[in-house]
């Protein structure tokens, strides 16, 4: 029984990763493999442009820089810790972003059928019968007030100078999370352990918090210097698996000084390669806001929060 327990898991999760292509299939094989991202990463910047245009003097509607940091300084960051916390949202484009958030339904846990208005939550929950930890916003890609954070020129800047030729926005991803009593492994699917992303040969991410994040609300923690873990290391202690991984087991191999949580004012941004180890912490106190930008050398098509619009609204529609 269990023998054949395991062949039908095993049989389902074969299913999941080829549904949406072999070429997808192959990246989510090969690609979790330093060694051959590696190779890949060092001839992809091999092609981009020498000399792109820095960007650091010009004017982005959506993003700015820390004072005094520059994209070099940003992708040297990327280089050597895997992630540079000195970027932040305009201010217009936090604004916005805000209001289209606070006046749009939201979906608990990613389900089409669970859409609520923030106003709604509790009533939500007790319909549910369950805490909600997280919660989605579906295509609200074209809206106006995402143009110009997705037509980011200082993004794509820092995207290009780190993976290369034909970094582009492949998704934009708007999300709540709230204190909730749930179980662990809700919080995992949740992705509140540490772990890597495998989302393409060559990807960086670019967090916005659109609320206060201080200890306690929910910061985004990642581990430096592990986005360029050695083969051995990969095969003897990950077994090659794209895991979770408790904070002591990651605290243990990397060491305290190497996890760290990344706290900011509404606005504040972290570029990060999250290939290295890392999570979103639950928060205690107080909802989450976050807004991410992911930028990749090839899109499967699978990042983006879409949703079929007939479907939505459906369970929690109050």
């Amino acid at each position: 029984m269990k023998v054949i327990m395991k062949m039908k898991v095993l049989t389902q999760k074969i299913r999941n990763i080829t549904k949406n292509g072999y070429r997808y299939a192959a990246m989510l094989l090969f690609s979790r493999i330093y060694l051959f991202k590696k190779v890949f990463l060092y001839i992809n910047r091999l092609n981009q442009v020498d000399k792109f245009e820095s960007i650091t003097t010009l004017t982005d509607p959506a993003v700015e820089l820390s004072k005094g940091a520059s994209v070099e300084e940003i992708v040297g960051d990327l280089h050597q810790d895997g992630c540079s916390a000195k970027i932040r949202l305009s201010h217009k484009s936090l604004s916005d972003i805000v209001n289209f958030a606070d006046s749009t339904r939201c979906y608990a846990y990613g389900d089409p059928k669970q859409g609520f208005y923030l106003s709604e939550k509790e009533d939500c929950e007790y319909k549910l019968q369950r805490d909600i930890l997280l919660a989605k916003y579906f295509n609200f890609q074209q809206e106006e007030v995402f143009n110009s954070l997705i037509n980011s020129s200082l993004l794509e800047s820092i995207a290009k100078k780190y993976i290369g030729s034909g970094a582009k926005n492949i998704a934009t991803q708007l999300w709540w999370t709230f204190p909730a009593d749930v179980d662990t492994n809700t919080r995992s699917k949740a992705a509140h352990f540490f772990h890597r992303d495998v989302d393409a040969w060559g990807f960086v991410k670019f967090f916005f918090y659109l609320t206060d994040v201080g200890k306690g609300g929910g910061p985004h923690v990642y581990v430096k210097c592990t986005h360029k873990p050695s083969l051995i290391a990969q095969i003897f202690k990950e077994k090659l698996r794209i895991n979770r991984h408790i904070d002591t087991a990651v605290i243990k191999r990397f060491g305290d000084d190497s996890v760290t949580p990344i706290y900011g004012s509404a606005g504040a941004g972290l570029a990060a390669d999250t290939f290295g180890f890392h999570k979103g912490e639950s928060p205690e106190s107080k909802p989450r806001l976050m807004l991410c930008a992911v930028y990749a050398t090839n899109d499967y098509g699978v990042q983006d929060f879409i949703a079929d619009p007939q479907e939505l609204g459906v369970y929690c529609d109050l």
